[in-house]
């Protein structure tokens, strides 16, 4: 299955890329798993009926593991995984479900 990281997520990624140097192999361990057909994470609740996960990903960067690591929120639509959001659980706790909400309208598509 192919991989889409949207723009939001780009922008996001770049921005932590500043901080954590090695993120871009983290998330990549991730699009790997994505595209062989895994769905690692846990399903996302009160997101419209859509096939939206939360997975939990290691700071390679600051060796502190999956618990103080990066987040990463990715949709499954019919052809695609689209990856929307993402940020580092030391500088963010949890995001609000409406802005997941919010994204999932704006820049996933099925």
């Amino acid at each position: 299955m192919r991989v889409y990281l949207t723009p939001r997520f780009r922008s996001q990624l770049k921005k932590l890329r500043k901080t954590y140097r090695k993120v871009n192999d983290d998330v990549e361990e991730l699009i790997s798993a994505l595209e062989a057909g895994d769905r690692p994470g846990v399903r996302l609740q009160g997101v419209e009926g859509r096939e939206a996960y939360k997975v939990r990903l290691p700071n390679s960067s600051a060796n502190i593991g999956k618990r103080g690591g990066f987040r990463v929120e990715y949709y499954v639509g019919a052809q695609i995984v689209s990856l929307f959001l993402i940020w580092s659980k030391t500088q963010v706790d949890d995001l609000p479900i409406e802005l997941t909400l919010q994204v999932l309208r704006e820049e996933v598509f099925d």
